[in-house]
């Protein structure tokens, strides 16, 4: 048997094809992170009035740069590259931004809960040349689950966690959509063109 494939069946086919290898690459990258996230010790210094957080967003980390901030008042700008980490750890070092009036410069990358939290609670965003900012979703966006088992337990942590997040962004006077604003119906038509 052969198959024929011609005009608008060729670009469909070559669409899924490459969504297929989307999906897994965004998930080889996902479980790389969570590796990353856990192998990878996130550096915390001050250099002059910035101070600079490398890595992913941990406990550990936050704590440092809480530490950091309580001993000068002189620092005024937050350096970071990050991918991100778990979203209450992104609302905490974003808490710390606003209270302490940071700028947020953007060295390289800035993913995740880094993109949702921490850069926009920046007194001033800066994003260099080649900086990237990245965002996928936060405590709003739709989940589909296997089971019910696992519904609940993502709804048992997401309850509080998006809490936190409401008081975040009213904290700091931005959209809380802002998070979920690419996944919203009214840009489905953009990612058809990727798909």
């Amino acid at each position: 048997m052969q198959l024929k494939i011609i005009g608008e069946d060729v670009i469909q086919l070559f669409k899924y094809q490459l969504f297929k290898y989307i999906a897994s690459a965004g998930l080889m990258f996902i479980v790389a992170q969570t590796v990353q996230a856990e192998t990878v010790e996130t550096q915390v210094a001050v250099q002059d009035h910035v101070l600079i957080y490398d890595g992913p967003l941990s406990p550990e980390a936050n704590a440092r740069a809480a530490e950091l901030l309580k001993q000068s008042d002189k620092i005024d700008t937050l350096k970071i590259n990050s991918r991100g980490g778990e979203i209450g750890l992104g609302i905490d070092l974003g808490n710390l931004v606003f209270d302490h009036q940071l700028n947020v410069e953007v060295v390289q990358y800035c993913f995740s809960s880094c993109a949702n939290y921490v850069f926009p609670a920046g007194k001033v965003k800066y994003l260099n040349l080649r900086s990237q900012l990245g965002w996928h979703g936060g405590s709003l966006q739709k989940m589909q689950f296997e089971s019910a088992e696992m519904e609940q337990m993502y709804n048992e942590y997401i309850g509080p966690i998006r809490a936190k997040e409401t008081a975040f962004f009213q904290k700091i006077k931005v959209q809380q959509s802002s998070t979920i604003a690419g996944q919203t119906p009214e840009y489905e038509k953009y990612q058809a063109l990727y798909i």
